[in-house]
């Protein structure tokens, strides 16, 4: 505000937040000096006015001054109180852009209006920023557009306003007991609340990465809730998630139900009648095949059958034939490639596909025909193959059997015993080749209904190894003859390990420990590349066209060849399906692993000071790092001043802290 200032003359100014009325004294340089209605003295540039009025103070003395300037600023604060500037800006909004304070103070009261009044009106205005702008003094009106940005930005502010303050009583009353916790729990409805809650949920599941993270952060710090956990454990005190909620499901996009389509494509699929006489397929129905799977296991896709051909043994994989029963592009064939496997957790199982299907339509059930991709291999005493075909067919499951049967039959029955022969001759000349059997025992997580949890280290049997080999036999067969036939196809290649430690036929742990640390990741594209980890030159999988997309898009390409004499993808198609099926993959490992170590941790929380027993599997300058014995856990623990450790020394070790939600797991040396 460029102007000159007399001597006793009143100016206003804002300081912060608050409106200042003075009066000039004097005049030092470039700033005047000013007295202020609280009783203060200061130096102001004129820059700072917002209004300069004609009023002049008494120069009777400085309480007289102070006292007439306080109530010059109360009877401007009245007056701002009087003005209505919505109805102004309504009756102005469609004239000029710029006025002048006094031009709009003459409407905003309708009479002649003095330098209070002007002054009130630029404080009303000043106090609204809604309608009008104060601009270097001249009034400017805002546009209808403007005025509804900053009205909506207003009532956005206001409901968050209301909605932390919800919350922060929500979260208090539910940390509480007693009829406070109830009614929280009532609240859950109330769209406050509910909003909250999907924050929460959401800021639990992404963290750092959720839109949500400072706003839930900023709720429970205000609450008075410390803790990295203390958002997940409001959901379970709320009583939406329990204590053992798979976070990892959502975090990866893993989806436990199927949408409606794809339960409706599956529907018709299961409810439709199926003439095995008219699809040109090789009777096998009084071929004696067999299921051998866990007692518990309901997608049975592949079967088996032993009989002796000429100079040998002929060993029969049939794969439920379901491929071109799934249309491409439908539902149920896009949920399949996206979910690209089953998935099998301590507590749950999510299937690849719907279990009308999976589990009874087109399982291999005992007693009932169905089609079948069927793989016949003769091999002669040595291992070796004599002739290989495969066939479309019809079957009929004879028998079920469990691993603990077939056990039973290799060690009594001449068959059985004649094929696990084999089986290990098989192995034998792929280890020939350079394959790393790696016999490390699975770990086996069960939680019963009460919450109790088993941790055991499970190797496999003679039965489970006479299955695998089968099925290894029959999946490179199957990649045999895509390769040889030049049909585009998908195969899994691994490159030879960094560095190679043991001969593939080592049965010591801790040595095939080390060197599964080393082994290199495995591929999966369309060039077909050795596998040295199976010690084949080509690979790829068939045999669980249930439980594996890529098991279920092979199946399409052979059946389509053998059916209509051309594959039904090209390499391009198959490079496209590639990518989300390797995207479904890693998204079910890392739940596998994330859930496997939740329910070991949680399992070893209960372990109190029990010592461990480990081994030493690397030292380094900083730590030595160890392997627990029961539960084959690799571990760190700190370096003991003085103390020297050898590669696979044993070791007791205790546990210092463990939080299975946190991912935490400290352990110390035991005695």
């Amino acid at each position: 505000m460029d102007i000159s200032i007399n001597q006793d003359q009143v100016v206003e100014f804002l300081e912060g937040q608050r409106f200042i009325c003075a009066r000039c004294i004097g005049k030092k340089g470039s700033r005047y000096h000013l007295l202020t209605h609280l009783g203060r003295e200061m130096n102001l540039a004129p820059s700072r006015f917002i209004h300069v009025s004609t009023q002049q103070t008494s120069t009777e003395g400085r309480d007289r001054c102070v006292q007439e300037l306080y109530e010059i600023y109360s009877r401007r604060e009245a007056l701002k109180e009087k003005v209505n500037i919505p109805e102004l800006w309504e009756l102005v909004q469609d004239e000029q852009e710029f006025w002048s304070p006094q031009e709009l103070a003459g409407l905003a009261f309708e009479q002649i209006v003095e330098p209070d009044h002007v002054a009130a009106f630029i404080r009303a205005v000043i106090d609204d920023h809604t309608y009008f702008k104060f601009r270097e003094g001249m009034i400017k009106v805002q546009s209808p557009e403007a005025v509804n940005r900053i009205l909506d930005q207003r009532a956005r502010e206001a409901e968050s306003l209301a909605r932390l303050v919800k919350g922060r009583q929500w979260l208090e009353a539910l940390c509480s007991d007693g009829p406070q916790k109830a009614q929280a729990i009532k609240d859950i409805e109330d769209p406050r609340v509910s909003f909250w809650i999907s924050a929460i949920k959401d800021f639990c599941i992404k963290r750092d990465d959720s839109e949500h993270a400072a706003l839930v952060r900023g709720l429970f710090r205000q609450a008075g809730l410390t803790g990295a956990s203390a958002p997940f454990y409001a959901l379970i005190r709320a009583g939406i998630w329990d204590e053992d909620e798979n976070l990892e499901l959502a975090r990866h996009g893993i989806e436990t139900e199927f949408p409606e389509a794809v339960v409706q494509q599956a529907e018709t699929l299961a409810a439709s009648p199926v003439d095995l006489e008219k699809d040109g397929r090789e009777d096998l129905t009084d071929l004696d095949t067999f299921t051998i799977d866990g007692p518990e296991s309901l997608d049975l896709d592949d079967a088996l059958s032993f009989r002796e051909c000429e100079g040998g043994w002929e060993v029969g994989v049939h794969i439920t034939d379901i491929g071109l029963q799934i249309g491409q592009n439908t539902p149920l064939f896009n949920e399949s490639i996206h979910r690209a496997t089953t998935i099998y957790l301590p507590t749950q199982k999510i299937s690849m596909l719907p279990e009308v299907l999976s589990h009874e339509a087109w399982s291999l059930k005992a007693g009932e025909d169905r089609r079948a991709l069927s793989f016949f291999v003769c091999l002669d005493n040595k291992g070796n193959i004599l002739t290989k075909r495969i066939a479309r067919s019809v079957i009929r499951i004879h028998e079920r059997l469990t691993y603990r049967d077939a056990e039973a039959r290799i060690a009594e029955d001449r068959v059985f015993y004649a094929i696990h022969r084999l089986c290990l001759a098989l192995q034998a000349k792929r280890i020939e080749n350079g394959a790393l059997i790696l016999p490390i025992p699975e770990i086996v997580i069960q939680v019963d209904n009460s919450g109790n949890i088993t941790v055991k280290l499970s190797q496999p049997g003679p039965a489970r190894f006479l299955v695998a080999e089968c099925m290894i036999l029959a999946n490179v067969v199957a990649a045999w003859f895509l390769r040889d036939q030049g049909i585009p196809a998908l195969y899994r290649s691994q490159p030879p390990p960094r560095e190679l430690i043991i001969s593939g036929d080592e049965i010591d742990l801790m040595a095939n420990f080390r060197q599964r640390r080393l082994i290199s990741k495995g591929n999966l594209g369309t060039k077909p590349e050795m596998h040295h980890g199976l010690g084949l030159d080509v690979y790829t999988t068939i045999t669980s066209p249930l439980r594996r997309g890529l098991d279920l898009l092979m199946q399409q390409q052979i059946t389509s060849v053998l059916t209509a004499g051309k594959p039904l993808y090209t390499r391009k198609d198959l490079n496209r399906l590639a990518m989300y099926l390797q995207q479904g993959l890693s998204a079910a490992a890392a739940v596998r692993q994330a859930r496997t170590r939740y329910w070991l941790l949680k399992h070893m929380k209960g372990l109190g000071n029990t010592p461990l027993d480990a081994w030493v599997l690397e030292t380094g300058p900083r730590r030595v790092l160890a392997v627990l014995s029961d539960y084959l856990l690799p571990v760190e623990l700190p370096l003991r001043p003085g103390q020297r450790y050898s590669q696979d020394q044993k070791v007791k070790v205790v546990i210092k802290k463990v939080n299975p939600r946190e991912n935490i797991l400290k352990l110390d040396w035991g005695k």
